[in-house]
């Protein structure tokens, strides 16, 4: 087996039993179409994309991220590459971090610090987003108009990333919204 195909069997292991919301849907096929999204938009974008939620989803610490990407093949480099990003893309404004903030203030902050982080992880969440939008349309249409805005807000800030992949994100935002 590639190293790809290694990690994607692992990913999907430490995702196992995890259903997307109210679609019922085995999470990773989120993170599929996350990293099919991001893989000609980013080096390593596939990997990054597949693996963007595992730290903050499953049990796994950056440190067995990449040891198991050397471990399926990955060099060294590279291994820290993606696991450097899946770490930007990782949240630090956790409730259990910062039990003395608001859900609002730790949004707020979360929000801030995306718009600094690598070029490579703007990259991923903007593909994170296009399907989260998708999501949010169809099973959440209560919240999605100020999730929409929200998130309007926060591509606004974050202009490193893949051009044409931002692009499509605001693209649909911005239908969404007129809609």
């Amino acid at each position: 087996m590639t190293p790809v195909e290694l990690l994607t069997n692992w990913v999907k292991l430490k995702h196992t039993g995890q259903l997307i919301k109210r679609s019922g849907e085995p999470y990773f096929n989120h993170l599929l179409a996350v990293a099919e999204m991001a893989k000609s938009a980013t080096p390593m974008g596939y990997e990054i994309g597949l693996c963007h939620d595992l730290l903050e989803d499953t049990g796994t610490d950056a440190e067995e991220l990449l040891e198991n990407l050397v471990h399926f093949g990955y060099e060294d480099m590279t291994a820290s590459y993606i696991t450097s990003r899946v770490v930007e893309l990782t949240d630090v404004y956790t409730a259990s971090t910062y039990p003395d903030l608001s859900k609002i203030e730790r949004k707020e902050k979360e929000a801030t610090r995306r718009a600094t982080v690598s070029p490579g992880a703007q990259t991923i969440e903007y593909a994170d987003l296009i399907y989260n939008i998708g999501w949010m349309l169809q099973y959440d249409q209560k919240h999605a108009e100020k999730y929409l805005k929200r998130k309007r807000a926060l591509i606004g800030q974050m202009v490193t990333g893949d051009s044409g992949l931002r692009q499509r994100v605001l693209a649909v935002i911005d239908k969404a919204l007129i809609t």
